[in-house]
């Protein structure tokens, strides 16, 4: 018996066949997201869900016409971003990505349209996260008049493989819209009517792990789940002992728990069968990486006169014949973060014993692990324990073995790695089976996850 998982990311969508007793990938397909829109101003950050909703039939139409025993299809994707639909459950707006910029902009009071909301609700709130977006449209009174609802991406695709006409959405995508409330798997409709928002336009959340339909050819598909908590149920065979680091373009780190525990700094988001997850977010993450391999570039370039290759395996090399003294520090933040947008990065302890490349490039590796551990440490005097395993997953991981050990030091653990690179399309996938009934609880589905040993 097979399940398919299907991952709607913002540049690309991954979908895959699991052997539900083996735990094997018997097959991947990742096609590019082409699906941006050119927006009408430099904020908008825009998708076609139309080209987006064809790549995904595409994905499973490919997988139903080879394997003939599937027995459930989960979805996941891109979290926060938002998708009006209409009464038919078609799309009545673009989607509005979680890069959409629209809650920075400022009021006349100064204030941006996402601390506005923050302040009128109490709930700490992001530009890209639904609700600032939906606030926003509330204001400008730009929401399209034939809008009965709205819902991420996922949730629509599953609308759409199933052909119902309204979202219902998980509680783990209901959370990524901001005020949504943990106690009560719901949002907060009191304070939204009273910061002026429409509350008839919220769509229906459930927090359980269910069928929401069915497609053409009578496959269950479950409800759509965030890709957080998807890659980590996806990473993990223990969610409350294991410690998933995650690096992209940016990088992220979870942890699970039963326990509805604030941690300042840190979201607490809903995962599922009555679980939760400690997530810190950093946004560049790889991104800090990529930046400094462009700079080498450029600075080839500057010298040659020619553009260069990619230098990240000259970068990796190095490293392994030069081991810095580490005494370079790099402050990777450079996109600031998600409570502090104009927060900057920064280099110290900039001498002429470490002005050079080993050192910068250590110095960026260590930067990425150390703000992952400062979130891990924050996390762990709230959770009132360490944890006991530590999984990795994204190529920025996957591809650097500096990283990985720069990780395993810096969290004294050893290091596992999932066996399959999709952790996303198949958290979505085990997600799925347990929903359609095929293994009693997602601790069970999960003990078919394999990993590859990384520790050296």
């Amino acid at each position: 018996m097979k399940s398919i998982g299907i991952d709607i990311g913002t540049t690309t969508i991954c979908g895959i066949v699991l052997d539900i007793q083996t735990g094997r990938v018997l097959q991947s397909k990742t096609i590019s997201n082409s699906a941006s829109l050119p927006g009408s101003c430099s904020y908008e950050r825009l998708q076609d869900p139309e080209l987006i909703i064809r790549a995904v039939f595409r994905i499973y139409e490919g997988f139903t016409a080879k394997y003939q025993d599937i027995v459930s299809l989960g979805l996941t994707g891109q979290m926060h971003g938002i998708v009006y639909t209409d009464q038919a459950g078609q799309a009545a707006s673009p989607l509005y990505t979680w890069l959409d910029e629209r809650g920075n902009q400022a009021m006349e009071d100064g204030q941006t349209y996402a601390e506005t909301l923050s302040a009128k609700t109490g709930y700490p709130m992001a530009t890209g996260f639904g609700m600032a977006t939906h606030y926003w449209h509330t204001l400008h009174h730009s929401i399209p008049s034939n809008a009965v609802s709205f819902c991420t991406i996922q949730d629509y695709a599953a609308m759409r493989l199933t052909s119902l006409a309204a979202p219902l959405v998980h509680v783990s995508d209901a959370a990524s819209f901001g005020c949504c409330r943990m106690d009560h798997h719901g949002f907060d409709t009191q304070v939204l009517q009273a910061a002026g928002i429409d509350t008839g336009l919220l769509p229906a959340v459930t927090a359980d792990m269910r069928i929401m339909g069915v497609t053409a050819d009578q496959i269950p598909v479950s409800v759509s789940i965030g890709d957080n908590q998807a890659s980590f149920i996806g990473s993990v065979q223990d969610m409350e002992h294991t410690v998933l680091v995650n690096v992209g373009t940016g990088s992220q780190i979870s942890l699970g728990t039963d326990q509805i525990t604030p941690c300042s700094g840190i979201e607490l988001r809903p995962c599922a069968g009555g679980t939760y997850l400690f997530a810190g977010s950093c946004l560049c993450g790889g991104r800090a990486y990529a930046a400094l391999e462009q700079f080498f570039r450029e600075c080839a370039e500057m010298v040659t006169g020619s553009p260069a290759e990619r230098v990240y395996s000259q970068m990796d090399q190095l490293l392994c014949t030069r081991r810095p003294s580490g005494k370079l520090k790099v402050d990777t933040r450079f996109a600031g973060t998600r409570e502090a947008p104009s927060l900057t990065g920064s280099v110290s302890s900039l001498t002429l014993e470490t002005f050079h490349p080993a050192d910068f490039i250590y110095g960026v590796l260590d930067g990425i692990a150390g703000e992952l551990f400062d979130y891990y440490q924050l996390i762990c005097r709230s959770k009132g324990m360490p944890a006991q395993k530590m999984v990795g997953s994204g190529n920025g991981i996957r591809m650097n073995r500096n990283l990985q050990r720069i990780l395993r030091e810096k969290f004294q653990m050893d290091l596992s790695i999932p066996c399959h690179q999709e952790e996303a399309s198949y958290g979505a996938a085990l997600f799925s089976v347990v929903s359609a009934g095929y293994y009693p609880s997602l601790a069970d589905a999960q003990k078919i996850i394999r990993y590859i040993d990384v520790n050296f």
